[in-house]
């Protein structure tokens, strides 16, 4: 069977609460127009069920894949695309990750900032050893597949935001079935949409977004800087 992503996806725009920031901006102080640097971090994947009986003699590890894609409007290619394979994770474990998904700095002032980001994050269960992730990867942006989808990605960020969670996990699911010996249900998969409509730029600092199921818990952190709107030293 093919790997499915779509099937008990996380498919979420964040909806953060309420802060300074969004007083401010209630009293007349720019929003997210004057961002003037953006970071979303892949702050924490935790394995809670790995899907793995642990029989004697066999101590229930398993093998994962993390497969991250970032969109977000100013380009028309994924501003991440990594697949990096884990060897021997146990129930309640840590992944160890700690990463940039995304960052965006202003380099001119009149550079526009983001009005959306679009993250995808995929826990993967591989059915036999860890493969050659960098070779799979270049495999897949041969494709035509990968190709086409990526251009219908681009397309539903600039005219219709609401497909584009949908496309993103089939691109998804171009890389992980080059994978062949995973699990056809991934531990965890979520499509996490930031946007200045909804008003997720006009926090700022660190913003935790914690997503899990049964098995696995994670946490994106929105990292927002605004020197317009953010207090003197």
């Amino acid at each position: 069977m093919a790997l499915d992503l779509l099937s008990d996806a996380v498919v979420d725009t964040v909806s953060l609460p309420a802060t300074n920031a969004r007083v401010l901006k209630m009293r007349g102080i720019g929003s997210s127009s004057t961002v003037t640097g953006l970071e979303v971090r892949l702050s924490r994947v935790f394995i809670k069920d790995n899907r793995t009986p642990k029989v004697w003699p066999f101590p229930g590890f398993a093998d994962v894949y993390l497969l991250l894609v970032v969109f977000d409007n100013l380009n028309p290619e994924p501003q991440a695309l990594t697949l990096s394979g884990f060897a021997r994770i146990d129930d309640g474990e840590d992944v160890p990750v700690d990463k940039t998904a995304y960052l965006w700095k202003q380099q001119d002032p009149a550079d526009p900032a983001p009005s959306q980001v679009h993250v995808l994050l995929s826990v993967l269960k591989s059915k036999k050893g860890l493969r050659d992730t960098a070779a799979i990867l270049a495999q897949a942006r041969d494709s035509d597949d990968y190709r086409s989808l990526v251009g219908e990605v681009v397309g539903a960020i600039a005219g219709a935001p609401a497909r584009t969670a949908e496309i993103i996990l089939r691109l998804g699911a171009v890389v992980g079935n080059l994978l062949k010996e995973v699990e056809d249900k991934p531990l965890f998969t979520q499509v996490i949409s930031f946007t200045d409509i909804n008003g997720d730029f006009d926090n700022l600092g660190k913003t935790p977004v914690v997503k899990m199921n049964n098995y696995v818990q994670t946490t994106l952190t929105l990292v927002v800087r605004d020197p317009s709107r953010e207090p003197a030293a």
